[in-house]
């Protein structure tokens, strides 16, 4: 047994830590006793003994160390994590060294010593490395604040936050004049930005790496210099068609929509002039179809339908194409008679594209749906019925299959099956119940939606000694970390059952979301009930609440559209360059800024959750004020443009919400109003203290 020494000893603990004794380890302690050894604590003051071999001796010092950190008392904590650090039985040896760190006022010597030595956990590791980083610069310690700084890259996901890295150790080498760390600093810096590769450093194998560069960094004229050298270059057609493609996109990326038009004629003429020289060119005549198609969409987008169709139309006439990119363009060619309301042209040529035999998946069910909807337009209910159970039959994607039942039982409805309807009806509501589909049946049912809260978690031993410590020990952050590391570990049913409860304790809630999806439909809904709070978290709850307050916005939606736009990652970025939380437009956000004074910088400030929140709550209110707080024009406005949902409302809107939202051109924006409708509603029942109902009308009132 040791005793803990006075906090006037530290040194002397320092000098004990080369100790490398090796005892048995001790398993963690239940939370039921954790929580008696916290209740026990009434003061920081900790001068009891440690039995290395007892966990509940090594519990209650691990929790007054962290007691002694909260409340401010450093030295109390340096002395406690010192000598838990000195016994590496002990599991969480490696996470006291972290905090000791933190909390000893150690000397350059004793800290140049650690550091020589100490090797801690691979989950550790970026938070060792941070600290010391810290510790280093506050002790002037340049070269090793530079090399922390190294380390610490192979841990960032940003490359903004690999940048600042590198360029810091690269500017004290520059400063300590070390040529040596200078040339490793300068490597690591153009491997991970090639924007600053040297002029004689750039060739055709990474001309197109420093263009994407380039516009990462939304140095958008200087990318499509590159861009259009690689175009205009000898190189090889698949980089000449990448480059345009990324081209065209930048302009879209910086809104710059005319722009965008404009190189997606160019791509398609420039892929056209390609093969007229070469017209026996199979991945060249590939190419250039699949640019028809892209212009097509593109242009009606812009709505331009008739040009699109005269595009389209040259399309086929050139008979070439894959059997895809010809099934996919009679698609588009049907979607454009059905936009105009022409549902027997449209019919047609869905019929088309089905007899093509699409081997894409996606594409086959988009056909197969367009003439279900297009029967269901014209009123052909018999025939919607009928194909809806035949391609039910043949699916295996949940969503799709209760989209098809539930078109189906409003057909069965029409023609005066009521209670084959209703069935219908049922079994959705009951096989999809967190689902758009099962919501919107309950709506037809008028059945109340229950309140929902979520199951007691499993605290129960993980069999992995460290996780089980760092849970027992609240050590969030920590565990969050290991159970990123081996979360893949998890295979078995009841495994995967067991990291549900692991997820919410850890607070990493897009594990949760992705793992639900690896249970079977059967046992699905049943699973996300339990783990409600882990599905369907509020993260931020108290500033989304006051936001809520202050802008007159739900704070249902404010989660359902953040748990839909980043899965409640802060460091989101999308290919749009939308960043954060709520996934916020740098240009969008500095209108709000001005208009709200909220504090902005630029695009790294939205990685920020305060300011991101505030910036996704404020446009959300513009939006309701907009479309008068109906519900699908307000998140269809979040997710594309609020001019193309006006004008899809006066092209499309028939007094109908539910057909509205189904005719919908954009794939994205379509989904996107039934999976934050699915969200908010989920959200409602957790605020919701008694059951209630959903009207049919809520989609055309305000909400």
């Amino acid at each position: 047994m040791k005793k803990i020494l006075a906090p006037f000893v530290v040194t002397a603990l320092f000098l004990a830590s080369c100790s490398t004794r090796v005892l048995k380890t001790s398993p963690a302690p239940s939370i039921e006793q954790v929580n008696v050894l916290r209740n026990s604590l009434n003061s920081s003051k900790f001068t009891q003994e440690i039995d290395e071999g007892n966990s509940l001796s090594l519990a209650r010092a691990y929790l007054a160390a962290m007691k002694a950190q909260q409340e401010g008392d450093r030295v109390g904590a340096c002395s406690l994590f010192l000598e838990l650090a000195d016994l590496k039985s002990f599991t969480l040896w490696d996470a006291a060294r972290i905090h000791s760190l933190i909390n000893c006022e150690l000397s350059p010597r004793q800290l140049k010593k650690i550091w020589k030595k100490e090797v801690v956990s691979n989950y550790l590791k970026a938070f060792y490395l941070e600290v010391s980083r810290s510790i280093a610069s506050k002790n002037k310690l340049r070269d090793q604040e530079a090399e922390f700084s190294y380390e610490l890259i192979a841990y960032q996901n940003q490359s903004s936050e690999k940048e600042a890295l590198i360029n810091q150790s690269l500017a004290i080498a520059k400063e300590l004049a070390d040529l040596e760390k200078i040339k490793k600093y300068n490597d690591k810096l153009k491997e991970i930005s090639p924007l600053h590769l040297a002029p004689e450093e750039i060739n055709e194998t990474n001309l197109l790496s420093v263009a994407k560069d380039f516009e990462s960094h939304r140095n958008f004229e200087q990318a499509r210099i590159l861009y259009t050298k690689i175009i205009d270059g000898d190189f090889a057609i698949d980089q000449k068609v990448k480059a345009f493609n990324a081209l065209r996109i930048s302009y879209k990326i910086e809104r710059n929509l005319k722009k965008f038009l404009e190189e997606t004629y160019a791509m398609e003429n420039f892929l056209k002039e390609k093969l007229e020289k070469k017209p026996n060119d199979i991945k060249l005549s590939e190419f250039w179809a699949e640019s028809k198609i892209v212009l097509a969409r593109a242009v009606w987008t812009n709505h331009q339908s008739e040009i699109a169709k005269e595009v389209l139309g040259d399309f086929f006439s050139s008979n070439r194409g894959t059997l895809n990119q010809k099934a996919n363009a009679y698609y588009i060619y049907g979607s454009l008679y059905l936009e105009s309301k022409k549902n027997k042209e449209a019919l047609r040529y869905f019929e088309k594209a089905s007899n093509l035999k699409p081997n894409d998946l996606t594409l086959q069910e988009n056909i197969q749906w367009a003439i279900v909807w297009n029967h269901y337009l014209l009123k052909n209910y018999s025939k919607v019925i009928s194909l809806a159970a035949s391609f039910t039959k043949k699916s295996q994607n949940p969503t799709f299959i209760a989209k098809l039942n539930f078109w189906s039982a409003k057909a069965l409805r029409s023609t005066g099956k009521t209670q084959a309807a209703i069935d219908l009806f049922t079994t959705i509501s009951l096989s999809d119940s967190f689902g758009y589909y099962g919501i919107i049946s309950a709506m037809e049912l008028k059945k109340p939606l229950e309140p929902l809260s979520s199951a007691p978690l499993d605290y129960s031993y993980t069999g992995r000694l460290d996780l089980d410590w760092l849970l027992a020990m609240d050590e969030k952050i920590f565990a969050q970390k290991l159970l990123k590391e081996i979360d893949s570990q998890f295979k078995a049913p009841s495994e995967r059952e067991k990291v549900m409860s692991l997820y919410a304790q850890t607070q990493w809630y897009q594990g949760g979301m992705r793992q639900i999806y690896n249970f079977k439909m059967s046992s699905r809904n049943s699973l996300t009930e339990k783990y409600i709070d882990v599905l369907f978290p509020t993260p931020n709850l108290k500033l989304v609440e006051v936001l809520s307050q202050k802008y007159n916005v739900p704070k249902e939606l404010i989660f359902a559209i953040t748990r839909q736009e980043s899965a409640f990652v802060a460091n989101e970025r999308s290919w749009a360059d939308a960043f954060g939380l709520m996934q916020m437009i740098p240009e969008k956000a500095q209108e709000l800024s001005k208009k709200y004074n909220i504090p902005f910088q630029g695009y790294l400030d939205l990685y920020r959750p305060e300011i991101n929140i505030e910036f996704g709550t404020a446009l959300l209110k513009d939006l309701r004020e907009k479309f008068h707080s109906k519900f699908a024009q307000s998140v269809a406005a979040y997710n594309a443009s609020e001019n193309v949902i006006k004008t899809w409302e006066q092209e499309r809107f028939n007094g109908d919400y539910l057909e509205f939202i189904e005719m919908i051109p954009y794939e994205e924006t379509r989904n996107y109003i039934k999976l934050v409708f699915r969200n908010y509603v989920i959200y409602k029942r957790k605020t919701s203290t008694k059951s209630f109902f959903l009207e049919t009308k809520f989609f055309a009132n305000a909400f």
